[in-house]
């Protein structure tokens, strides 16, 4: 027994808790993991923060259950927390960071360039909820279990050094021969446009801090999308698995959430009013069960990164902001919005014959503005509550019943509070994230939108 033992022990049988029918990690190829992270991306764009954003936006109103309380600004550190976890940063970001680093200068380069765009649009979406949020520090691992919260300034160059270095990775020969894996069918110079069109969104965003972003914005513009086929256009299924967020929601959470009255009156004349909403009953709905009309609550409903109608929106925007004329900007924006849902080309027609700037630059903007609010219902609706945040169109009066302790002044909410993981597991960083901001309540603005 004693012999038996020493041979036993003497045998190398390597790391035991090791299953070596399963793949570890390292070894999965970059084509396993694009469509993960490009499925999760742009699920990310609809679904909670989306939703957030729509109804602190009077898009939909809460008829039920917890849409009630997001209705009047009850929105607390449970309330995103998963957004923030699975959705984002052990989600979407983490593939994105899985991709870049399996990838080499020569070996699935164009894929990185692809993966460092959808990093960029994923940590726009971050800091714009949150403000300083980690990124830096946040993809290592076991070797740094409490990252820092870089600044939002910071957060933005790093979105600028993600896209320029894209636009390098999409340029390079890959011996791979091609982006490997994306479910998203364009081409390497089409992925270019993309990035340049984010470029022009992050831009502009930063009208309150940068005086030249509006110029920047167009540099950006001249080397963007051409039309709606340019879009970086994620194919949903139609299927209860696989289909779009909005409306899985639709079917999941049946009219807990509706179309919000203020935007039913708004969209009244607008031919794009029955192609949003349903108001065949008391109610108006922005999802009816089985229904296939209303476009953006198909589970077929195509997933957006960026619309090329908020490209044009942002030229229009621009040109106003540099001394020039945005009509026709304009005018292509709510066309190519149009055209992308299907309304019939003589009611585009008739709607944007009516379509005109030349007043005050104010003026002109909240006009821009108030088109854009209607045109990227659906299918961005963050960027409808970072617009409002920037400008403070459209003009919407905040819910009455809107003060409470999250949000004591009871304005409509500028940022979301730190999920309650972050408190618990990163005490440190996450209480000197809300020090150097100067508050943790949906009140308190961040850098860009101050």
């Amino acid at each position: 027994m004693m012999a038996l033992a020493l041979t036993l022990t003497s045998c190398e049988y390597g790391t035991t808790n090791e299953d070596p029918t399963r793949p570890g990690g390292d070894i999965i190829p970059i084509n396993a993991v694009m469509p993960i992270m490009q499925t999760q991306s742009h699920r990310n764009i609809t679904a909670g923060l989306g939703r957030l954003s729509g109804i602190v936006m009077q898009q939909w109103i809460g008829f039920d259950a917890q849409q009630v309380a997001y209705t009047s600004y009850v929105i607390g550190e449970t309330d995103t927390d998963n957004f923030w976890d699975t959705g984002i940063y052990t989600g979407s970001m983490r593939d994105c960071v899985d991709i870049i680093n399996r990838s080499t200068d020569t070996e699935g380069v164009n894929s990185r360039g692809v993966a460092k765009i959808y990093l960029a649009a994923n940590l726009g979406m971050t800091t714009n909820s949150w403000g300083d949020v980690p990124f830096s520090e946040a993809f290592v691992g076991e070797e740094n279990l409490n990252p820092a919260y870089d600044t939002q300034e910071s957060i933005y160059a790093e979105i600028f050094r993600l896209l320029n270095e894209a636009e390098a990775d999409l340029l390079a020969t890959d011996d791979l021969g091609s982006i490997q894996g994306s479910l998203v069918t364009l081409s390497n110079a089409g992925w270019i446009k993309v990035a340049n069109a984010l470029k022009a969104r992050y831009y502009i965003q930063l009208t309150k801090r940068d005086p030249n972003a509006a110029n920047s914005a167009l540099t950006a513009i001249a080397n963007a999308m051409d039309s709606n086929a340019d879009q970086a256009q994620f194919n949903f299924e139609n299927t209860q698995n696989g289909g779009n967020a909005l409306g899985l929601f639709g079917q999941g959470r049946p009219n807990t959430m509706i179309i919000d009255p203020q935007f039913d009156a708004l969209m009244t004349g607008d031919p794009r009013k029955p192609i949003y909403i349903d108001n065949s009953g008391a109610n108006p709905l922005f999802y009816v069960d089985g229904g296939t009309d209303l476009f953006w609550s198909r589970f077929d409903a195509p997933g957006l990164l960026m619309t090329y109608a908020e490209q044009k929106f942002i030229e229009a925007e621009a040109l106003e902001r540099t001394g020039g004329d945005g009509t026709a900007a304009l005018v292509a924006a709510v066309t190519a919005n149009m055209e992308f849902i299907g309304v019939a080309a003589g009611d585009i027609t008739t709607y944007t014959a009516g379509l005109a700037l030349g007043g005050t630059l104010e003026a002109d903007i909240e006009a821009i503005i108030a088109e854009k609010y209607k045109a990227l219902y659906g299918n961005t609706p963050i960027e409808v509550w970072n617009d409002y945040k920037r400008t403070g169109y459209p003009a919407l009066t905040p819910n009455a019943n809107g003060s409470n302790g999250f949000n004591p002044s009871g304005v409509i909410p500028r940022r979301w509070l730190y999920p309650i993981s972050e408190r618990v597991s990163n005490p440190g960083p996450y209480q000197e994230a809300i020090s150097r901001q100067g508050s943790h309540l949906l009140d308190g603005a961040t850098w860009a939108f101050d």
